[in-house]
Order: C-alpha cells, then sequence, then structure tokens
C-alpha cells in the first residue's frame, strides 16, 4: 500500500513538471503577447465606427499599455524605439513602428536570417536585409485588408525585409497535395496555373522528393522541400529588395513603390511561381501610376496557357513595363 502511494506520488510530480514545461511562459513571451494584444486594439479604434465601441477599446489599449510598462519596466523603455529594437533583436525578433497612411503601424516577427546583398538596379546598390517568418503583429496595412495575400518585400528604416511567410504556406499546402496524391510522372504535376508555375521552379525538388521517394520520412521531406524552395525564390525577392533599396529616398507612394520591386525583380530574376501570384492577387493600388502598372501587367502574358510562358518573356515584360512607367513618371 506504501509502495502504490509512493508510486502516485511520484506519478502526480511528473505530470506537474511536465505540464508546468509546456504551458510556462517566459517574461519575453508575455512581453511579445501584451505587444500584440497593445497594437492590435489599436487597430481596432481605427477601424471601429461606433464611438460607443472605440471607448470600450481605448480602454482596453490602455490596460494593455500599462501591463507592458510594468513588464518591460527594467528590460527596455518602450518609449525609446531602439531600445525596444534592441531588445527583440536579442531575442530573434524584428520590431518595427513606424507612421503608414497617416497611421502608426507595427511589424514583430521571427528573424529567419540576415545578411548583406549587393543587386543590380541597373547601378549597383548594396543593402542590409532581414528574412522574417511569420508575422506575430502585422502592419496596419496587412491588418485591415484580412486575409489575403502578403506583400513580398517592404523597406524598413535601415533594412529590407524579405517576408517568408508570403511563400512558405503556399509551399507547405503544395507539399501536402502531392505527398497524397504520390504523382508518378510530371504530367500529374499540372493542376492549375499556381501549381504548374509551382512545378517549373521546382521541377529536381519535385520529382527527387514526390516520384523518386528519397525521402521517406515525411516530416524531414517537408522541411527539405520548404527550405530547398524558399532558396529557389530567394533571388528574385533579394531583387525586388535591391529596387527598393535604391528607390528608398525617392519619397514614391508605396504601392508604386512596390510595383517597381516587383517588377525589377522580375526582370532580374524571374520564376513562374511569384509572376503567378501576382496575376491571380488584387492589391487594390490607389496612386495613379501603380493602377497603370498593374494593368497593364495583368493585360500581358496570359496564364490560359501557363506552359507557353517562358522565363525570359516574363524578364522582357516586366523590364518593358518598368521603364515605361519610368518613361510616363
Amino acid at each position: 500500500m506504501a509502495s502504490r502511494y509512493v508510486h502516485l506520488f511520484l506519478g502526480l510530480v511528473i505530470l506537474f513538471a511536465v505540464s508546468s514545461i509546456i504551458t510556462r511562459t517566459t517574461p519575453f513571451d508575455k512581453i511579445a503577447e501584451n505587444l500584440k494584444r497593445y497594437c492590435y486594439m489599436d487597430y481596432e479604434i481605427r477601424v471601429s465606427r461606433s464611438s460607443g465601441d472605440s471607448r470600450d477599446l481605448e480602454y482596453y489599449r490602455d490596460k494593455y499599455k500599462e501591463q507592458l510598462d510594468l513588464l518591460s519596466n527594467g528590460m527596455f523603455d518602450d518609449h525609446r524605439k531602439d531600445e525596444a529594437k534592441a531588445y527583440f533583436v536579442k531575442n530573434g525578433f524584428l520590431y518595427e513602428a513606424w507612421e503608414e497612411d497617416e497611421h502608426r503601424s507595427y511589424l514583430l516577427a521571427k528573424i529567419v536570417d540576415r545578411g548583406v546583398h549587393k543587386g543590380a538596379t541597373p547601378e549597383e546598390i548594396g543593402f542590409d536585409y532581414f528574412i522574417l517568418g511569420k508575422k506575430k503583429i502585422v502592419p496596419f496595412s496587412e491588418y485591415r485588408k484580412g486575409p489575403g495575400p502578403k506583400p513580398f518585400v517592404s523597406a524598413g528604416e535601415k533594412a529590407i525585409y524579405l517576408y517568408r511567410d508570403s511563400l512558405e504556406p503556399l509551399l507547405r499546402w503544395y507539399f501536402q497535395s502531392l505527398w497524397a496524391t504520390a504523382p508518378k510522372e510530371s504530367s500529374d504535376f499540372h493542376g492549375d496555373p499556381l501549381s504548374y508555375s509551382l512545378y517549373r521552379d521546382l521541377q529536381e525538388i519535385c520529382e527527387e522528393i514526390f516520384i523518386k521517394r528519397h525521402y521517406m520520412n515525411k516530416r524531414s521531406a517537408e522541411e527539405t522541400f520548404v527550405e530547398e524552395g524558399f532558396k529557389v525564390f530567394l533571388p528574385t525577392l533579394l531583387g525586388m529588395g535591391a529596387r527598393m533599396a535604391a528607390d528608398r529616398d525617392k519619397h514614391l507612394p508605396s504601392d508604386y513603390q512596390y510595383l517597381r520591386a516587383c517588377l525589377a525583380g522580375l526582370s532580374r530574376h524571374p520564376n513562374h511561381t511569384i509572376f503567378c501570384i501576382l496575376k491571380m492577387v488584387n492589391l487594390h493600388p490607389h496612386s495613379p501610376l501603380a493602377v497603370k502598372g498593374w494593368k497593364i501587367f495583368l493585360q500581358r502574358l496570359e496564364l490560359t496557357y501557363p506552359d507557353e510562358i517562358t522565363l525570359q518573356q516574363i524578364s522582357e515584360m516586366s523590364q518593358d513595363i518598368l521603364n515605361n512607367l519610368e518613361d510616363s513618371s
């Protein structure tokens, strides 16, 4: 009987220890979560149409701000942006706050990688960049649009940000569908324009993993597919970043700046997938040059017959549109 009680006691202790480890929240987690609640409450106040709702939202926003100040006390001064950014970078995250379209905007995302890149625009330019993972806090423009296409790149104060979460979910969805269907030959990859575009860019990886089945472990195969797939798209993203870095001080409208970056990336490092994604999404531009540029882009190289579109055509078309827009401006 005593032995049974001892075993029961030890079992409860182990269960409590395991549950504590699983549910343990670090000081950083608490700070990040309160910052997220504060920022999203700040966003909600802007989109709220009721004055009564706004007052309630302001109350909760102020409460989250008080809690954030208490949690960050002794670690960084939330009113000093450089201190806050340094704290998050130390913990592997990038934090940014800036004015966007007359509103405060925030960004908090995991840093996947960082580096320095030199690219031609056509003049050579060097810039610092961060590859960012899934965002804990999205910018206000992204929050306002809700679920939908995410930007590939953006410009920070001192670096260019490349967003991995614009492509990674797509790569994981594509992997899951192919792993389940177990394609046997190349024709099995031709489901729709986007799937076919992914196959054309990732043909070697697709055949190695899904047809030859070099990876028997699904989890290992998925991670390899995502990592190798992202490497294929990285040159295009860096090409976009180079154009964005070159335009940093030109005071261009943000939607026109993004259009120029996309066209420059595709002209220097064309690929089928990013071209297809940009053809399929509705970006809702506002500035006249951005509206004109995207309209021309959507009219050129129809996706009805994607197998007839070549990388050279994508490159030449993108450069042609970019040149015409520069002449117009």
